[in-house]
């Protein structure tokens, strides 16, 4: 990840850009460069080097709101989710901390545009919570446990296999929170469940912070900036990749999109400087993030064999009865052969995902449906908006429906308390 000095000419010589690691020669991450990019966004190695630093910037304003937490827990825990859900007129002498933090948050940065927001909710919205659930399992997940060292601070918080299937259904409802119509407004539920985000990572950053094996040179520190790119692209990079099956996006849909996970990754705590403001930015960001971050190792082949073994689970097709056994085997073979068409054979070889099963001539089949459904809803006189209407409809419902039957609590009450509670008593015991 580190960038030797070079001279000055040598640096900025924008003809000797870094080669590219074989994940972008591959499967999907190849498709969106050659055809959304080209070689134009492969930085400069002033670029990447200026991007390294970022894994020793991390979110003072969180980590001061934490610090306060620990000292003072019931008084400041109140006051934040008095604050947040209310605003911050509504709580008597606010602790400083509080303040600052809720201040953060109640500055919206000049750029954003609400319309924006309103399209992007209501393009993402026409695409079905199947299709999200697919997406978010077998490629988001995946992608995100690239970097050992994110890997790390993930597999400190507990057992992830056995949560598997509960945090790929809330890291769904949180997503679906987002791009709701209204989600990112200041009391929309997106906007206060990803500060609720923002304040768990600052408690894993307290926690960790005082382990004495976490080693600050080889990984900096512990949920940093570079983290927060590597665990946010995958996310954001989903909205846009159902359109490979069939979900399609007009321009102006997608650059609204883009805004809309710029304002996310505002909130919860990513630096101005890795904010992106087009597709081309975004397809940056991820070649930095792939030359940075990209190494897997046993932890990522673990960390993707649990999110895809959850799939039968997610979708309760895990019974015992021999229909339950054939329903279990076509949903997880269906989700590892879209890992590995959307990660490629290098990448999926290096983490365990099985090779391509009779599963995968499914796919033609998929996005013609889809595509066919989408274009006619939106080709029709308000068809557009009678889709994103029904769907977002539907897809509430549905995430409901997978939530109660996974018995996963409800983010915006108990789940981020509860999380934060163990996991800084975790990381206390670790620390002793």
């Amino acid at each position: 990840m580190t960038i030797d000095a070079p001279p000055t000419a040598h640096l900025h010589d924008r003809t000797d850009r870094l080669a590219p690691k074989p994940i972008l020669r591959e499967g999907g991450p190849r498709l969106a460069m050659a055809v959304l990019a080209g070689d134009s966004v492969r930085p400069t190695r002033a670029q990447a080097r200026a991007f390294a630093k970022f894994a020793h910037t991390y979110d003072p304003v969180a980590d001061d709101l934490v610090a306060a937490m620990r000292r003072d827990r019931p008084r400041i825990r109140t006051q934040f989710e008095q604050a947040l859900e209310h605003g911050i007129e509504t709580v008597d002498d606010p602790a400083p901390e509080v303040a600052a933090f809720i201040a953060a948050l109640d500055d919206v940065p000049f750029w954003v545009d609400y319309d924006k927001l309103d399209l992007a909710a209501r393009a993402i919205a026409r695409m079905p919570l199947i299709t999200l659930m697919a997406f978010t399992t077998a490629i988001a997940f995946p992608a995100s446990y690239v970097s050992p060292r994110v890997n790390d601070v993930l597999l400190r918080g507990g057992d992830l296999a056995k949560r598997a299937a509960g945090r790929i259904v809330e890291t769904v409802s949180w997503s679906m929170d987002c791009t709701a119509p209204g989600g990112m407004e200041r009391f929309g539920a997106g906007t206060k469940n990803t500060a609720r985000v923002r304040v768990v990572h600052a408690y894993i950053r307290a926690g960790i912070d005082r382990v004495d094996d976490w080693n600050t040179d080889t990984h900096g520190r512990p949920v940093n900036q570079l983290h927060y790119c590597v665990t946010m692209i995958p996310i954001a990079g989903v909205a846009l990749a159902v359109m490979a099956a069939g979900h399609w996006y007009s321009r102006r849909e997608r650059d609204a999109i883009v805004h809309l996970y710029r304002y996310v990754a505002h909130t919860m705590g990513v630096t101005a400087e890795l904010q992106v403001t087009s597709l081309d930015e975004l397809l940056r960001l991820i070649w930095l993030a792939v030359w940075s971050e990209v190494d897997p190792d046993d932890s990522s082949a673990a960390l993707t064999e649990a999110a895809l073994k959850a799939v039968p689970r997610i979708y309760g097709v895990d019974g015992p009865s021999a229909a339950n056994r054939i329903r279990s085997w076509a949903h997880y073979r269906f989700h590892a052969d879209l890992a590995r068409l959307s990660l490629g054979s290098g990448y999926a070889d290096a983490v365990g995902v099985p090779r391509l099963s009779p599963m995968a001539a499914l796919y033609p089949v998929w996005f013609a449906r889809n595509l066919l459904r989408d274009r006619l809803s939106v080709l029709v006189p308000g068809g557009a908006g009678r889709a994103a209407r029904r769907g977002h409809t539907e897809r509430m419902r549905e995430i409901a429906e997978v939530k109660r039957r996974l018995e996963v609590r409800p983010y915006e009450r108990d789940e981020a308390v509860q999380s934060i509670r163990e996991r800084d008593r975790e990381l206390r015991a670790r620390s002793a």
